[in-house]
């Protein structure tokens, strides 16, 4: 089970969205927008003939299915037999290869070595200078504290400018905060501050039951990214989840970013699909 399947994920649905926009089919939840139902569990997990029964019944009422960030899995294979054995249109709306990263050895060494020159001189440059910084974690430090860094920092980013900080993605924020402050054994947060506790970058994972750790948000400050600080701070999770467990199992969720194609060594077709009556 990954974390979209836990309880604590699906109840916190219900403080992001009004409740009439919220769609329980079986055990799958849904978010209903201009017809569109999006699924709010990610990854792989089952699906069984009565919830596709049921969203056979969604589809002939002209509404469209979407499941996004879907592993090439069991699951992606069901869909898309279910679909074209329903005639019913089968989209790929995107389709990449997800970075992960497996370690047993360590991460201090793998970054040094790293094949890119860009990733080895700025791990270099958090050695040297990681002590000016104060990095805060949730395995320490009061978490809700944390996450008041979190929505200053996204607040004070790009993202806000550009509406898709976390409080303007239908309050994406109250998705995040039960997981992290109810299940800490599977939750972790990093907010790297300067000296004068100036929130400058975080960096938030959620583990599986099968303790593969999910990058789950990753932001700086306008004024983090001119210090590096969204890679320093990343660099400083890698180096205590190595602490934590003894090796590093880490699946960047697949949002495109340079950083995480340089930081990896594995990756898994993920894909955004859409399932719909073909219109007559």
């Amino acid at each position: 089970m990954n974390f979209s399947t836990s309880s604590l994920w699906i109840n916190s649905l219900a403080l992001r969205y009004p409740l009439d926009k919220i769609q329980k089919i079986g055990r799958l939840y849904f978010y209903l927008e201009n017809n569109l139902l999006k699924c709010q569990h990610f990854f792989s997990f089952d699906i069984n003939d009565g919830e596709l029964d049921e969203l056979k019944k969604q589809i002939s009422l002209h509404r469209k299915i979407r499941f996004n960030y879907l592993d090439d899995s069991s699951l992606l294979l069901k869909l898309q037999k279910w679909a074209c054995e329903n005639h019913f249109v089968y989209e790929v709306i995107d389709s990449w290869e997800a970075p992960k990263l497996y370690l047993n050895d360590s991460i201090s060494a793998y970054l040094k070595n790293n094949s890119n020159s860009q990733i080895k001189r700025n791990y270099q440059y958090y050695l040297k200078n990681r002590d000016q910084y104060h990095f805060y974690n949730s395995d320490d430090t009061e978490a809700l504290k944390l996450w008041n860094y979190v929505l200053d920092i996204d607040f004070k980013s790009w993202k806000y400018q550009e509406h898709s900080d976390m409080k303007s993605l239908n309050r994406e924020d109250l998705q995040y905060l039960p997981y992290l402050l109810i299940n800490k054994k599977n939750s972790s947060l990093i907010v790297m501050c300067d000296k004068n506790d100036v929130a400058l970058a975080y960096s938030l994972m959620f583990k599986s039951e099968d303790d593969l750790w999910y990058a789950v948000k990753w932001g700086a400050s306008t004024l983090g990214r001119k210090n590096y600080a969204g890679i320093l701070c990343l660099f400083q999770h890698l180096e205590y989840l190595e602490q934590k467990d003894g090796y590093i199992n880490l699946d960047f969720w697949g949002r495109r970013s340079q950083v995480y194609d340089y930081l990896k060594n594995g990756s898994i077709i993920r894909k955004h699909i859409l399932i719909y009556q073909k219109e007559e």
